[in-house]
């Protein structure tokens, strides 16, 4: 790493800029490369970051970055990886930067430990029915000292739809719990499955056989609208069904139906749309948690985010390969 780069950050600052972007991190960036940041307090247009990204070696993408496409790669011949500092890669890269020989990375291992812990605390949270205490515990709550509702999660089988990063945190998180643990992705082999401590399985076993089912899936063709009114009557009594995929992935008025019985609980980080009306049903469910797709990263986790993608600028200025790459195959089957 004897030549300095020239990197360029899109985020604006402002917001959760300084929660991603910390000083002591920045500061190990700099120790390597030129570093120019977005000084305009409002996210660049195209033609800005056309101009500010000609002679950059790398740009650092987050959350709100314009989308980089060929009109951007052509302008910056230097240009040899965009480093997103966020998960989904999809709405910011254009698939063919990656044709021109771009490498891309992305943050999405990091990301996916705290969506694992995320999935871990609403599914104890629904399996002990606390939304029913809460705000303040209602009258009556005393009497009789009952558990009515209240369950354990030791020993029961869990049920991923989607093995990426997020499942597989998930999985590291339950460990402690002796979960049995199934899965579906037709993306992954019995094999590989087994080597994180799942069976593969059909997904309507999945869904009749699980106590839990936490959704991982990514979204395209074939998993948009993939769990609706027959998947989720297939699902046992007092089942929990958490999504912190994305929204388009379920059928929101078949889940209302199946949630108004009281038959299942739901939590949901993600919506379609996103938010939900006002007035929308599933805001007025007791067993239905609902939060603003926040199940990623948390204030004091953001900045590792950052610390991914240095690391991996590093590794790939040091002639070796980054350990977060994305490649345009990979597209078709992440989120």
């Amino acid at each position: 790493m004897s030549d300095r780069k020239r990197v360029l950050i899109t985020q604006e600052k402002g917001g959760f800029y300084g929660d991603i972007f910390q000083d002591d991190i920045m500061a190990d960036l700099k120790a390597v490369a030129e570093v120019v940041e977005n000084d305009l307090g409002r996210r660049f247009t195209t033609e800005e970051l056309i101009e500010r990204a000609r002679d950059c070696d790398a740009i650092i993408t987050s959350w709100g970055s314009p989308r980089i496409d060929m009109s951007v790669v052509s302008a910056a011949p230097k240009l040899k990886i965009i480093a997103h500092a966020a998960g989904s890669v999809k709405p910011f890269v254009a698939e063919e930067v990656w044709d021109a020989g771009i490498t891309v990375t992305n943050a999405a291992s990091v990301m996916g430990v705290y969506v694992g812990e995320f999935a871990l605390l609403v599914t104890l949270a629904l399996l002990r029915s606390l939304p029913k205490y809460t705000p303040g515990a209602p009258e009556g709550a005393w009497d009789g000292l009952r558990c009515d509702g209240w369950e354990t999660l030791v020993g029961k089988r869990v049920g991923l739809i989607g093995l990426g990063h997020t499942a597989r945190s998930f999985v590291r998180f339950l460990a402690p719990f002796e979960c049995e643990l199934v899965g579906f992705d037709p993306y992954m082999s019995p094999e590989k499955a087994s080597e994180i401590g799942v069976l593969l399985v059909s997904l309507e076993e999945l869904l009749s056989t699980s106590k839990v089912v936490s959704l991982h899936a990514p979204i395209t063709e074939e998993t948009k609208g993939m769990l609706g009114a027959r998947e989720f009557a297939m699902m046992q009594d007092g089942a929990v069904f958490v999504n912190t995929a994305r929204g388009i992935l379920v059928d929101h008025e078949a889940l209302y139906n199946e949630l108004k019985t009281g038959r299942i609980k739901a939590a949901l980080d993600v919506t379609f749309p996103e938010p939900l009306p006002p007035d929308h049903p599933l805001r007025t469910l007791p067993n239905v948690i609902l939060t603003p797709h926040v199940a990623g990263p948390t204030v004091d986790g953001r900045r590792d985010m950052f610390r991914c993608v240095v690391d991996d600028l590093k590794l790939f200025w040091s002639g070796k390969t980054p350990k977060n790459i994305v490649t345009k195959q990979m597209l078709a089957t992440m989120a």
